[in-house]
């Protein structure tokens, strides 16, 4: 029994402490590798867990590059949804929402980036970029005293060797709109002494220089980036933009073709390429747009373009088919634009009903202030078709008038109305029309004044009329129009001659118009009748009333009234003779 209980012991010993007999068991160097085991798998987990937030940080940075803003933040997201996030991930989640104009977005990311580092000692020295981050949203808010105070906080941590807040701090005074661009280009400067090979300092540098519209310096440092990375697009891009800014086609042209063969996926420089032959090439335009859409974000403003580029290629209803397709989508954020295209659109096919429907939801929902002068014209043109109002269709027609700015759409809207006037017969409107015609008129003819003259004279206007023909007088004095009606508005405003107010036009009309007399007959016949009796019936001078009658029967003998006239003044003149003798 004893020995039992020795053994009970034994194996109740055994049982009961197996830990320390284990660790007896073991020697010290198993425990030792077992240790190692589990670090070097601690450290395996840390090195996957920094190369995974590496490879995300980096596909996040290439679609800031490609400005795929949407993709850019969905890989931000991601980053964020780790366990115990880099800070890094907040930056630059608040710099896209920088980028896209959203500074109350990137306020809540920065404030929320800063809360983590703090809570989870993320120093400024080893994790600069949530704070630079702050201090450049501060700079964008317009509070560069308050952005400069923490940039420089942030930078003297590492005493200014740190080549990525250096840079990221030149980029915040780069972007700001108050910014100190000479510290952030003595910023560049040391950052690109302590990382030679970085193409993201010496680009930064370009639009730095371009900011300081200093182009040369600009395309130098854009050259300097491609020297150390040939495929970077952008530098291509942003030279061009240099060269168009200064409208040099020739040159900003070759430098976005390069952008693209550089970079075949590089959107903006497709736009650049889609943009320049929109009015020039539309098959070219197509072909960027098309590559374009392939390699940028899916957006609605993709149907806007091609509603745009097929309008211009006069594939009408493809581009009635775009248009339709942003309203279904965006329906009241639709631009008011899209209407006036379906409008123009519609009318191109031979529909000016719904054209007419479609301008006026254009004029419902834009501003007064985007309107242009063809807007009214269209209005006016559809008016026509439509209503066959032409009152209507002219109060559009004049709106344009006033709108337009171009001295030849002016001239037209002008003659338009003129003419329109005239066909209701309200002569004094188109003589209105027919005043702005010659005063807006860089050179207005005599035709012009001639038009204006008489739409006075056909109005009624007799006063005006004849100020405008005289006018014309003075112009053009070797010509017999002047004079001509000068002594019609006269006679009508002197109807009993008493006061001989046409006498004068009448006088002169003859002195320039017997110069052919054959020509100017009728004028002559006109001119020598009002003198003639003027003189016999206000005058009472029958001899000089007989010869203006002698005149006229010299141009016209057969004329019955003036030989009437002519013989009753000869018996006036020998019953005067005989009284005086």
């Amino acid at each position: 029994m004893a020995v039992r209980k020795d053994h009970s012991e034994i194996f109740g010993a055994a049982r009961f402490n197996r830990k320390p007999c284990v660790t007896k068991f073991y020697s010290t160097k198993t425990k030792e590798r077992i240790d190692m085991k589990r670090f070097f798998v601690f450290g395996l987990l840390i090195i996957v867990s920094k190369l995974a937030f590496t490879q995300s940080l980096d596909e996040l940075k290439k679609h800031l590059y490609y400005e795929h803003y949407t993709a850019a933040k969905l890989a931000a997201t991601n980053l964020l949804a780790q366990t115990n996030p880099h800070p890094d991930a907040w930056y630059w989640l608040g710099e896209i929402y920088l980028q896209e104009k959203k500074p109350d977005s990137a306020e809540a990311t920065f404030k929320q980036g800063l809360d983590h580092a703090q809570k989870n000692n993320f120093s400024r020295k080893q994790d600069p970029l949530i704070y630079i981050g702050w201090a450049h949203l501060l700079m964008v808010k317009g509070d560069s005293v308050a952005a400069r105070t923490e940039l420089e906080n942030v930078l003297s941590e590492s005493k200014y060797k740190n080549p990525t807040a250096l840079l990221a701090a030149a980029r915040a005074n780069i972007d700001g709109p108050r910014g100190d661009l000479n510290w952030a280009l003595d910023l560049l400067e040391r950052a690109a002494k302590r990382d030679k090979k970085n193409a993201a300092i010496p680009m930064a540098m370009g639009d730095l220089y371009r900011r300081l519209i200093d182009g040369g310096r600009a395309i130098t440092a854009y050259n300097e980036a491609l020297s150390l990375d040939p495929s970077l697009a952008e530098a291509y891009y942003k030279q061009g933009k240099i060269y168009k800014s200064q409208n040099n086609e020739s040159v900003y042209l070759g430098l976005f073709e390069k952008a693209i063969q550089a970079d075949p996926h590089y959107a903006p420089a497709l736009y650049e390429l889609y943009d320049h032959y929109f009015y020039k090439d539309v098959a070219k335009a197509k072909h960027y747009l098309d590559a374009y859409i392939k390699n940028s974000e899916p957006s609605i403003r993709h149907h806007y373009m091609l509603a745009d580029l097929e309008f211009i290629a006069k594939n009408y209803q493809d581009a009635i088919n775009h248009a339709q397709t942003v309203i279904a989508a965006e329906k009241e954020k639709s631009e008011p634009r899209l209407y006036k295209l379906l409008a123009y659109s519609y009318e191109a096919t031979g529909d000016s009903v719904k054209a007419l429907q479609e301008m006026k939801m254009y004029f419902d929902k834009s501003d007064t202030g985007r309107q242009i002068a063809k807007d009214f014209e269209l209005m006016g043109r559809l008016t026509m078709a439509v209503e066959d109002d032409k009152e209507k269709a002219a109060n559009w027609y004049q709106k344009a008038w006033e709108l337009s700015e171009d001295v030849d759409e002016k001239m037209k809207y002008l003659n338009l109305l003129a003419d329109w006037e005239k066909q209701n017969g309200n002569r004094l409107r188109e003589a209105y029309w027919r005043e702005q015609i010659y005063t807006t008129k860089y050179q207005p003819s005599n035709v012009d004044l001639y038009n204006w003259g008489l739409a006075l004279f056909a109005g009624e206007d007799y006063k005006k009329a004849d100020s405008v023909f005289a006018i014309y007088s003075e112009k053009y004095p070797e010509q017999v129009y002047g004079y001509l009606w000068r002594a019609k508005s006269n006679a009508l405003i002197d109807s009993t001659m008493e006061l001989g107010l046409a006498v004068p036009h009448y006088q002169k009309l003859i002195e320039v118009a017997s110069a052919d007399s054959i020509k100017n007959k009728s004028l002559l016949l006109s001119a020598y009748g009002y003198l003639g009796s003027y003189e016999a019936n206000v005058r009472k001078d029958f001899d000089a009333s007989l010869d203006y009658f002698e005149k006229l029967l010299a141009l016209d003998p057969d004329n019955s009234d003036a030989n009437k006239y002519a013989s009753t003044l000869k018996k006036w003149i020998e019953e005067e003779e005989k009284t005086n003798d």
